[in-house]
């Protein structure tokens, strides 16, 4: 079932904005990573796995990376991937369907009680293990029978 994406209104525009004014172009992220091209390691390759999230900005034509996905030495974040599946899998907020990534941003931005109201993406850093337990409540199969 196709999803009905809501209008665009002044405020979710200045909310987009807000939320990926320090957000970084796809140099400047590649930069961070040290991605070895000629070993065959680039950015697409680790957003189309489900290594790295990549937004996309309408307003900017392109993806944009939030720089809490990585640790302090530029590393992804090592429980993301498994987070991004369980985002983007049939019981999560994607439903199993491509994304722009904003699907699984509104959930990772979200202050969330379980985290004393914390958003998960400030948890990455500090507790990954936690947001990885707290999406896997959410989005397994086995929560799916929980959900209202």
């Amino acid at each position: 079932m196709p999803k009905h994406l809501l209008e665009e209104t002044p405020a979710s525009a200045a909310a987009r904005a807000a939320l990926s004014a320090d957000w970084l172009d796809p140099s400047a992220f590649e930069d961070l990573l040290r991605l070895d091209g000629s070993k065959g390691q680039t950015l697409s390759q680790l957003m189309q796995s489900g290594r790295v999230l990549g937004v996309w900005l309408p307003e900017k034509e392109g993806f944009f990376y939030p720089a809490w996905q990585l640790t302090p030495s530029n590393e992804p974040v090592s429980v993301l991937a498994e987070l991004l599946s369980l985002l983007r899998g049939p019981y999560g907020v994607a439903e199993g369907e491509r994304t722009s990534g904003w699907e699984e941003m509104d959930w990772l931005a979200a202050p969330h009680t379980l985290l004393g109201n914390s958003s998960l993406s400030m948890m990455l850093a500090t507790n990954p293990e936690l947001v990885l337990d707290v999406a896997r409540q959410h989005f397994s199969s086995w929560s799916a029978d929980a959900l209202w």
